[in-house]
């Protein structure tokens, strides 16, 4: 740890405004660090359409996040929905956007629950990439890292700040509850939605699938995730990184112990490093009166799954939200199913990494009788936008160096 203990920074957490002050300067830090601009613009909302589908209304929409960065998102919600309604805004893994199968199965599930489910296509993917393309993790090159750093803005903080301006999106709705808000995220997107958790207080919870608050992320992954780690890691440890979250974000971080895309040498140690540093954050959670506030769920011998569609998700999302009549027993006795058989039966070829039974194909789901919509069916740009510079990450780089 950077201080000597824990309880020097906490053990008088019952000095809230001292605690909050402490927060408040650690939260500036990481803010620059991010490069996350100080100021928001108008989010220039452009309807692009709407599609009513098994009881789901799913919105189609176009706003800013920059000068110069537009984004098309989906809104998943009930047909007939009962505002105010919760809501989650969904941060994609690599190579994840919102065609992918795993995050249009989610935003699918939620609407049937009466969850409202904001999938905005992140910079450099499907809608956003310059040709179109799905899967293609465009921003992993080190090239372009290098030149988002040298401008001061990290991916990361791209991914980021555009999360953000999802959450500017859903409380910009008069059907959204601004009690019931969070996001969602899986692998980087679990990245993501850690950074959101403790940088945006708007939000109430943050559920954290295939990630780790440990020293592996530290020392592995690709750049956009490690490199800003690293720098963090010189300001904070990771308890005093996620107690930033406390008290206004509830926290569940859910992984697989047998994911070695984290936990790389397989023997646990990420898993038992992590679950100590939430017992620790959890003291800070517990003095809010809040002992649940941050919880850790692992599945045996589970991968690298998207667990933020497993059973135990929507427990902790019904406990927290309360959405549309919906109680834990209900869920529980939802039936399940494979996520690969699932695909199959509705005709989707896996990649490679997602393909494996310790990645998606593996992972068991709640079943709410989904049947995937393409990628045609959820597009919200014609195919003349496909690679303008508004929407791209090449566009966005090029207006970052101009500026230089």
């Amino acid at each position: 740890m950077l201080l000597s203990s824990f309880d020097q920074v906490f053990g008088d957490i019952h000095q809230l405004e001292r605690f909050a002050r402490w927060q408040a300067k650690k939260r500036r830090q990481l803010l620059d660090l991010l490069g996350i601009p100080s100021q928001s613009i108008p989010l220039e909302l452009e309807n692009r359409g709407l599609l009513i589908y098994d009881d789901i209304a799913i919105e189609k929409w176009v706003y800013t996040s920059e000068h110069g960065s537009r984004v098309p998102a989906i809104l998943y919600r009930p047909n007939n929905s009962v505002a105010p309604m919760p809501s989650v805004v969904l941060t994609f893994g690599h190579g994840g956007s919102k065609s992918q199968p795993a995050y249009n199965y989610a935003g699918q599930l939620y609407a049937k629950m009466g969850i409202a489910c904001l999938a905005a296509d992140p910079i450099g993917e499907e809608e956003r990439h310059i040709q179109g393309k799905m899967g293609t993790r465009a921003h992993d090159p080190h090239s372009v890292h290098q030149t988002a750093w040298n401008a001061g803005r990290p991916i990361m903080g791209k991914l980021v700040w555009d999360t953000m301006r999802g959450v500017d999106f859903m409380l910009d709705r008069d059907d959204i509850d601004p009690h019931r808000i969070g996001v969602v995220g899986n692998s980087l997107g679990g990245a993501k939605a850690g950074w959101m958790a403790v940088l945006d207080t708007r939000l109430h919870f943050a559920l954290i699938s295939g990630w780790a608050f440990a020293e592996a992320t530290l020392k592995w992954g690709k750049f956009c995730t490690r490199l800003p780690n690293e720098k963090m890691s010189q300001i904070l440890d990771w308890e005093q990184y996620l107690s930033l979250a406390a008290p206004h974000c509830n926290i569940l971080i859910m992984n697989g112990d047998a994911d070695i895309i984290i936990d790389r040498d397989g023997h646990g140690h990420a898993w038992r490093e992590m679950q100590a540093v939430v017992d620790q954050v959890s003291k800070v959670y517990m003095a809010f009166d809040n002992p649940n506030g941050i919880r850790c769920w692992l599945e045996p011998d589970g991968g690298h799954r998207p667990y933020f569609v497993h059973p135990a998700a929507l427990e902790w999302l019904v406990e927290l939200l309360s959405p549309d009549s919906w109680t834990i027993d209900q869920v529980r006795q939802l039936s399940t199913l494979n996520f690969g058989q699932w695909g199959d039966t509705n005709g989707i070829a896996f990649e490679q990494l997602y393909g494996t039974t310790l990645h998606q194909r593996g992972a068991t789901v709640s079943d709410m009788q989904i049947r995937y919509l393409g990628r045609e069916k959820l597009a919200v740009l014609t195919k003349q936008e496909i690679g303008r510079s508004r929407y791209t990450l090449q566009g966005w780089l090029n207006k970052l160096t101009a500026t230089l």
